[in-house]
């Protein structure tokens, strides 16, 4: 379940998100998603994502969710929420 996409600035801005957010990115090759899967522990699909993304990794599952991003130049960034 995806339960963040692309948002204008004012949505990011309504729901607390960065004013740097990936979530702002509106471009090819850039972006963000936060979500979840059904039926499977988020911690396990968080340590998944983890071991193989190559790009950014949002720590949400405390929350709920788990964010991928990429940013221009593609780097390999970790944070927690």
């Amino acid at each position: 379940m995806i339960t963040s996409g692309h948002r204008p600035p004012a949505v990011n801005a309504r729901v607390g998100g960065s004013s740097r957010s990936e979530h702002l990115y509106n471009m090819d090759g850039v972006g963000a998603v936060d979500f979840y899967i059904a039926g499977v522990d988020i911690y396990k699909v968080q340590e998944y994502v983890d071991q193989t993304w190559d790009y950014s990794l949002g720590y949400g599952a405390p929350k709920g969710f788990v964010h991928l991003g990429t940013r221009l130049g593609k780097p390999r960034i970790r944070w927690n929420y």
